[in-house]
């Protein structure tokens, strides 16, 4: 038993650290209004928020970056953000954590994808999206292209994250990345909101939580056979190697080639917030494949990860040693 916990250690403290990732797809903005609610107001049966504090996190592919970040691994990212505040900050808030911002392109004409929700500390009242989800240009495309032909011979892998906001909406420029990671021999990981699988033939993994399997297989799962069906057709329509679907408090279940599914447990804790747990365990499966640990072991990794972020507020990251003491308490 301990075996195992101190290869898992090892991964995280000395692995993850010598690692380089570049995350590509929509950055967003997650923007929290926070405060308590004393009344209803006398306007309409709504209740009233007392804004007590205001604060800005990386949200969607950018969270993502800083979940891998937090991790302790070296960050790239590439995408598109607008000419504007939001854009500003985004930028201004990598640079602050060391993420690299290079591959960022300032779209002309566009906005960046910023959701506020306001809240009280028990729950969410109110969220208010802000975006344009038009495809990105064909000149922004080949800039992120660009940047990625730039940075492949130093990267590890390379993690899209699809939340259909314009930047990975086009089929042909997912696989001409993912062609070219296959031929350096890079890691390519793929979180998509997208119906168009397809596009994922010969990533290493696909991550879609248990409503975007439902979506993109087109069956509804309401139990174990329907969700082997949907698993098996996603995997064979996508052409990926493996298929990984998180399914919140039942856990997570993987399928590759033609073995069976493979369940793993989520780990029974007080949940808190689920928002951005997916990213989470996106962001920690692809470094510890990296780092030498099959798909299982990652994906027991991430399971752990997510247990700990569930129990924060907000869009939530984790640090290493909030893992390893998480792997202490197995």
């Amino acid at each position: 038993m301990n075996e195992w916990r101190a290869l898992y250690k090892d991964k995280v403290r000395n692995a993850f650290p010598r690692k380089r990732i570049l995350v590509t797809g929509d950055l967003m903005v997650d923007e929290y209004v926070t405060g308590k609610v004393l009344r209803i107001s006398p306007e309409a049966p709504v209740p009233v928020l007392d804004c007590k504090e205001k604060s800005m996190e990386a949200g969607g592919a950018s969270n993502v970056a800083h979940n891998i970040k937090s991790l302790g691994a070296e960050v790239a990212v590439a995408g598109c953000v607008g000419e504007d505040r939001a854009g500003e900050w985004l930028r201004a808030h990598f640079e602050n954590l060391g993420i690299l911002t290079t591959g960022i392109v300032a779209e002309a004409g566009r906005m960046t994808t910023v959701k506020t929700r306001y809240a009280t500390k028990e729950q969410q009242l109110l969220r208010i999206d802000q975006e344009d989800i038009r495809d990105i240009t064909d000149a922004s495309r080949q800039k992120i292209y660009d940047y990625l032909l730039k940075q492949i011979e130093k990267l590890d892998a390379v993690v899209l994250s699809d939340y259909k906001k314009g930047v990975l909406n086009d089929a042909a420029f997912v696989q001409r990345i993912i062609r070219l990671c296959k031929k350096y021999d890079v890691l390519v990981a793929v979180d998509s909101k997208s119906r168009n699988i397809a596009a994922f033939e010969n990533a290493d993994f696909v991550k879609p939580n248990n409503l975007e399997l439902e979506e993109a297989a087109g069956i509804r799962i309401a139990n174990d056979a329907a969700l082997d069906i949907a698993g098996r057709k996603y995997l064979e329509k996508s052409g990926a190697k493996a298929l990984i679907v998180t399914r919140g408090k039942r856990g997570i279940s993987v399928f590759r080639g033609q073995n069976f599914r493979e369940d793993y447990a989520a780990k029974d804790v007080a949940v808190y917030d689920v928002c951005g747990a997916g990213d989470t365990v996106l962001s920690t499966v692809s470094l510890a494949m990296v780092s030498g640990l099959p798909i299982s072991d990652a994906v027991k990794l991430a399971n752990l990860a997510a247990g700990i972020v569930i129990t924060k507020w907000g869009t939530a990251v984790i640090t290493p040693e909030e893992l390893i003491r998480s792997i202490d308490e197995e």
